[in-house]
Formats: C-alpha cells, structure tokens, sequence
C-alpha cells in the first residue's frame, strides 16, 4: 500500500513538474509548490526503504540546510520557502521519466542462445553504453541478469559494466548529472557541455576494451556476452530527435521538461502500439512498483535541495565567502580530485554539487569548465564509490560485494583521472 501510494505521488510529482513549465506564468507557482510537497510526502513514506547509512547522511545534510537558512534569516537575509521545498523536484522528475523507457527499451529474449567471444564482450558493453546512456541503471541491470541466468556475473563483467555505465554520466543528458549540473550551473550551453564531455567517456570506454584485451585475453574467449539487437537503437535515436526537436519549437521550455516529456510520450505511444489496452496495466505496475525503488535517490536529492538553499542564503547575507581567485584549470583539476575522495568514502555528488556550487559561483567561474568538472567527478565518483547506486544494485542482485565492486574500479579511476586533467586544461583553452 506504501508503494502505490509513494509510486501515485511521485507520478504526481512529475506532471506537476513538467506543467510547472508548460503553463502560463500564474499557474506556475502552485504547480511547482505541488511538485515539491509530493516528492517531500513520498520521500517521507518511502523513509523505510532507506539504508540506515543513507537516512544519517540526508539527515546531516538536511539539518545542516535547515541550520544555514535559520542562520540567514537571522543575518537579515530573506530565505525562499518554495524553491527550498522544490529545489531537485524538477530533477528528480526527469530520472523518473527517462525510468519508464525501460519498459520499451529492450525486449530481454531468454530463447536467444548468449554470443561468446571477445566480439560478444564488446558488442554487449557498446549496448551498455548506447542504452544506458538513455535508461539509466536499467540498462545494465537488464544486460548482467540476462547474463547472470547462465552463470554468475565475472569479476570482468561487474567491472567493465560498472566503468561503462558511469560513463554515461559523463556526457548524456538523460542523467541525474547533467540534470543536477543544470540546475546548480546556469547558463551553460546544453550541447557545448555534451561534445566537451563525450570524448571523455569514449576513451573510457576503449581504456575497458584495451585492459580486457591485453590483461584479460583468456577470459574473453570465455565470455558470454549479451544478445544485442542493434535494430533496437531506433529508440535512442527517436528519443534524441524527439529532444532536439521540442527544444527548437518550444525554447522557453527548460531540457528537463523536455527530455522528461519525450521520454514519457514515447513510452506511452509505443505501449499503445505493442499491448493496447493492456498498456494501462504495465504503466501501472511500473508507477506502483519500480517509481518507490528510487528511495534512496529520492530523500538525498531533496536534502541536497535544502542544503544548496541554505548556503545559497547564507552566502547572499554575508556569512561566507571564498578568496578572490580565478577558477581555472588547476582549480578544476582539484575539485575534481576532492569529489573523487568525497565519493570513495560514500558522499554523494549531488551533495558536493549541491554544496559548492553557491561557492564556486562566488568566483565568477566560466560556467562550461565547470560543469565539465562537475560530470567528470560525477562520472569517476560514482565508479569509485561503494555506496554508488550502481554499486549497491550490483551486490543486492548479483552477491558482489559493493566495497570489492568499488575497489576494482580505483585502477580505472586513477587512470581516466589523468586523462582528465588535460582534458581540463584543453577545455579551458578552448573557451578562453
């Protein structure tokens, strides 16, 4: 009964959200005032799901938003109620969006005998890639169970996915990263921030081939792979051109509303298409079923939220401020640094994005290096960290422990953090 209620709320919260932006100026303030209060009131009913971990760190953080804005108030400075109980609503919103495409995205056929080989390891991680950089987590849980019904998932699989699939956060806008860059980085270009990033998860993705290549040739003999059916990639691209196109006829509309739009209309047009009126019941199942799964996520972006607020207020009152300094390239390079430290001992990057970005933009930085710094650090942080939601999926379904899931990846992460360093500096020339 608690799910369906918080999967109802949270549905709620999406259409509030995303008509928040399509209505007319006067509607839009209670819209966004109902998206913030049923995000607050199924966090609150989903509080059971949360690890014990995660409910000390968002009440840290949430008391430490709530301590900054009462510290405000009595510095003089004026405290906006409704943006701190909606802050993430609208980011939250489209991570459940672009959810839904699950349901379309890949048809999992157990009849199909697993290709084997080291083409098979490379067509599947291209497919973890490809898809997961538009469904998200659903992607590689979908490839490693289809796996993981032949055999137990390999130290190589678990890896490589985990490494892949972070990624994605990169780069692709249909993550919490770039949606919580958005919202903490105004006023960067969407597609610049993309064709900076993209490079970056390429060579990630060859540096997972090449170590397989040469470090783990036996084994890939070995592998079985996933079944990918390239003839699925219309979806991507649909959903891409679906995108593009809503920003063009409608750019008064922010990317959120139109990545969570498209995400939702194709999902709806392309049940109709297969099941009809049996479409109803799966959207259904997944509101009341998969919606409650993302608890976790949920209450830390929230708190986040009323940290970002709080800070927000207390730096506008004159409670603090950094040194005038320039942000520039070496600047990037450590916090890009300190994030990764911050992710390996569990803080999540939407706390430190959250955290540093009323900070950061104190110092007038270029907008584009640092949102780049800020999709790198999320892309290595959560690839390192135990506490990741990848992680911790990868040891709930498959029994790898979410520390050893982590420990593995610290080699990769040293290395993509020296190939990110110069990228950083490359980046930061290319926009002076």
């Amino acid at each position: 009964m608690r799910d369906k209620a918080s999967g109802l709320l949270l549905f709620l919260m999406i259409w509030a959200s995303l008509f928040s932006d399509i209505f007319a100026q006067q509607m839009r303030a209670g819209l966004v005032v109902l998206a913030g209060c049923c995000s607050w009131a199924a966090a609150v009913i989903l509080v059971s799901r949360v690890s014990r971990f995660q409910k000390y760190q968002a009440g840290t953080i949430g008391g430490a938003g709530l301590l900054l804005m009462m510290l405000s108030v009595f510095s003089g400075s004026s405290i906006d109620v409704v943006s701190a109980i909606s802050k993430n609503a609208a980011l939250v919103s489209m991570i459940a969006s672009v959810g839904f495409l699950r349901l379309i995205a890949l048809s999992d056929n157990h009849e199909t005998s697993l290709p084997v080989g080291s083409m098979a390891f490379f067509k599947t991680l291209f497919g973890v890639s490809v898809f997961g950089s538009v469904i998200n987590i659903s992607a590689p849980i979908l490839f490693a169970d289809r796996l993981h019904t032949e055999s137990m998932l390999t130290r190589l699989a678990s890896a490589s996915f985990t490494r892949v699939f972070s990624g994605c956060s990169a780069w692709s806008p249909f993550f919490g990263g770039m949606a919580a860059v958005l919202i903490y980085v105004p006023g960067f270009k969407l597609s610049v921030v993309m064709l900076l990033c993209l490079p970056f998860a390429i060579i990630g993705f060859f540096v997972v081939c090449l170590e397989a290549w040469f470090l783990k040739r036996d084994e890939l003999k070995e592998f079985r792979g996933y079944p990918v059916k390239f003839s699925s990639l219309w979806i991507p691209l649909v959903l891409t051109a679906m995108v593009v196109t809503m920003t063009t006829l409608k750019p008064d509309w922010s990317i959120l509303t139109c990545i969570s739009l498209s995400a939702l209309v194709l999902t709806i047009a392309v049940l109709l298409m297969r099941l009809k009126l049996g479409a109803v019941n799966t959207l259904q199942q997944h509101i009341a079923t998969q919606l409650p799964r993302m608890a976790n996520e949920l209450l830390l972006f929230l708190v986040a939220g009323l940290l970002a607020q709080g800070l927000a207020g207390y730096i506008h009152g004159g409670g603090w401020s950094l040194p005038a300094m320039n942000f520039g390239p070496l600047q990037a390079a450590g916090l890009l640094f300190a994030m990764i430290l911050a992710g390996i001992i569990g803080v999540h990057p939407i706390v430190t994005v959250a955290g540093l970005s009323p900070l950061l933009l104190t110092m007038n930085p270029n907008v584009h290096l640092l949102a780049v710094t800020y999709l790198f650090a999320w892309s290595l942080g959560t690839s390192a960290s135990p506490l990741s939601g990848t992680h911790l999926v990868f040891q709930g379904r498959y029994g790898i422990n979410s520390w050893k899931g982590a420990v593995w990846n610290w080699p990769y992460v040293a290395v993509m953090f020296l190939v990110a360093v110069p990228m950083l500096y490359l980046v930061s020339h290319l926009l002076e």
